[in-house]
């Protein structure tokens, strides 16, 4: 009988429930958005932390890593390497060659560190292989031991991105739907080799309009992009000897993760290939990276190869990217903060609303508790009525909510405005938020929680009522 006398109570006055409802339904689809915002883009760095950067495990020889050395390497890596293969938990593995050396091309030069790898065995632990760029080549392949894998940031540096408006670059505008009168202002850029993205930028600005390069400037930039794949990179390192040695190569493809720091540093080649610059036997293991089926396992995988791993120093994937790590394990710090804040408003709003149901009703309330209605079940009452209203409400917010964020969780939601300070610190421009059945729940209780503390000033104010003195009000 309470229950029904609640729900019906909340909807005598329409306007003012249905004002709580939407206040309460916005503050809810928010909170889900940012949370999902935040999942998201916290997923995103974790995945191209691990699938791309560290893998889930690694071994090193304990010196290698303060001072990384060529003749610092694994100690004992085929022992190793069979205890790996025998771990239930392991999803691949592979070894590398890591050296520090200097590139060179016949316009510029720059430090990078040198990935000596098996291309194939390479594919079971990164995903590097799915970052080339459109138009930026190939993997490297053992039927080609010169192929060097180098990044859209390297390439810059190198001076191998170019930027080129040539017929057919025209052309592929004209089907763009670029319209004429711009292509006629490019006219002049034809032919001409810009080879940094701000030469040709600031070509393009003493062509076109501001409104012209705001409208078309990223399409012509990138159909004009051209790699000069296939050229050589000379690299010299220092063999065990500390001569300098070189090699030369030939890049075979550009890739481009969402982390620019790991991209201007880091380039790959066939490690047999890269054994012939340096006098040692046989390819060197200065690294040995493990995938694992689930990341959680990455702990007690690590505890199992410390028993066996000598004097070798093992790390996960918390050691070598504590920012991914952090921001994961406060993830649920994140949920508070976002909603603990939204349910504040909304409690604010909420207690308003009902303290003034109950004023209204003060006669009402007087008539009721006067003919009998005990004091508990007025105040279960004025707590249904509450909780009722929030949870309409709320359930609305989630459903909305949740279908937003899904939606943009399949389109992305672009940064391009902010994407080269977000890629400076290794977070993607484009993310894709998630809702997960944990934050639901969460968020259901947390709203339970608000209504029915939201509902107790209310409620306790109908109690002070005084029958006598509540029937004379007017």
């Amino acid at each position: 009988m309470i229950w029904s006398i609640a729900w019906k109570n909340i909807w005598r006055n329409k306007k003012r429930s249905l004002v709580v409802i939407v206040a309460v339904t916005l503050g809810i689809i928010a909170g889900v958005f940012l949370v999902g915002f935040m999942e998201g883009w916290i997923k995103q760095r974790l995945h191209d932390a691990v699938y791309n950067e560290v893998s889930h495990i690694q071994i090193h020889n304990t010196e290698y890593i303060k001072n990384e050395e060529i003749d610092l390497t694994v100690d004992n890596p085929d022992m190793l390497v069979r205890s790996i293969d025998t771990l239930e938990e392991l999803s691949g593995w592979v070894r590398r060659t890591k050296i520090v050396s200097m590139a060179n091309t016949s316009w510029a030069n720059t430090g990078l560190i040198i990935y000596g790898i098996d291309p194939e065995k390479e594919k079971l632990v990164t995903e590097i292989y799915k970052e080339i760029v459109p138009r930026g080549g190939r993997y490297p392949d053992s039927n080609s031991p010169s192929d060097i894998l180098i990044s859209d940031k390297t390439a810059e540096l190198l001076k191998l991105k170019q930027f080129i408006i040539t017929d057919s670059v025209a052309e592929e505008l004209k089907q763009e739907k670029v319209p004429g009168e711009v292509l006629a202002k490019l006219e002049t850029l034809k032919n001409k080799r810009f080879r940094s993205p701000g030469d040709f930028n600031e070509a393009l600005n003493n062509q076109i309009s501001r409104k012209e390069l705001d409208r078309y400037g990223f399409l012509i930039t990138d159909k004009a992009l051209d790699y000069r794949i296939r050229s050589k990179v000379q690299v010299t390192i220092s063999d065990k000897s500390g001569n300098p040695v070189q090699g030369i190569f030939r890049v075979c493809g550009i890739y481009k993760t969402t982390n620019t720091g790991f991209d201007q540093a880091a380039a790959f080649v066939n490690s047999k290939e890269f054994a012939k610059m340096y006098d040692g036997d046989g390819i060197l293991t200065h690294e040995i990276a493990i995938l694992l089926n689930d990341i959680e396992d990455a702990g007690s995988v690590a505890e199992k190869l410390r028993t066996i791993s000598g004097s070798n120093m093992i790390r996960t994937w918390k050691d070598m990217a504590p920012d991914a790590a952090m921001m994961n394990e406060f993830m649920v710090i994140y949920y508070l903060i976002f909603i603990g804040i939204i349910m504040l408003a909304l409690a604010f709003g909420i207690i308003n609303t009902m303290l003034m149901a109950v004023l209204e009703r003060t006669k009402e309330l007087g008539m009721l508790m006067a003919i009998g209605m005990n004091r508990k079940r007025v105040f279960m009452m004025i707590m249904l009525e509450t909780i009722f209203l929030t949870a309409v409400g709320a359930v609305t917010g989630i459903i909305a909510g949740w279908a937003i964020t899904a939606s943009l969780g399949r389109t992305g939601i672009h940064l391009a405005g902010w994407q080269e300070g977000f890629e400076a610190i290794g977070f993607a421009a484009t993310v894709y938020p998630v809702v997960t059945p944990q934050f639901i729940i969460f968020t259901s209780i947390m709203v339970i929680v608000t209504a029915i503390l939201s509902s107790i000033w209310p409620a306790r104010k109908a109690l002070k009522l005084i029958p006598v003195e509540a029937l004379r009000t007017e």
